[in-house]
């Protein structure tokens, strides 16, 4: 519940930055499935009811998530730090990709612009609060209290 918390509050604060995520890939990582399904499902039910955007857009990109992340563990082990980079960057894109994709769909009235500085903001926020909620989760947080 700690997390819920914090994820929500550094997500308003950041303006929209998805903080929520880094508690499921937590789950898959150290193999609680069922723990990261039922977090999965309460994370999409978050962010389909706070936002603006068609139904469905949390579900495929947590979907794509899953499947990314069934596939990059063959490359390198999900423990390792540089797993945890290139993971971070691979689901920032992802996320442009998934909101870029419902914000045409829907015909929103958005100024185009560069999505590299927000794509880099991303990552930055996956990579610090994956790293920040790992460790704390590795120094006693396994009680389901990260």
């Amino acid at each position: 519940m700690d997390f819920l918390i914090i994820a929500i509050w550094a997500q308003e604060l950041s303006g929209g930055l998805d903080f929520l995520t880094p508690g499921v890939l937590i789950c898959l990582q150290s193999g609680q499935w069922w723990t990261a399904l039922w977090m999965g499902v309460l994370w999409v039910l978050v962010q389909e009811g706070g936002g603006n955007l068609v139904f469905g857009v949390s579900i495929l990109f947590y979907a794509g998530m899953l499947a990314f992340f069934l596939l990059s563990k063959w490359l390198l082990e999900p423990e390792n730090p540089l797993f945890i980079l290139f993971f971070s960057l691979l689901l920032a894109c992802w996320s442009w990709v998934v909101l870029s994709g419902a914000i045409n769909f829907q015909e929103l009235p958005v100024r185009p612009h560069s999505p590299w500085p927000w794509i880099a903001k991303q990552w930055a926020a996956y990579v610090l609060f994956w790293g920040v909620a790992l460790l704390i989760y590795r120094r006693g947080g396994r009680n389901g209290r990260v």
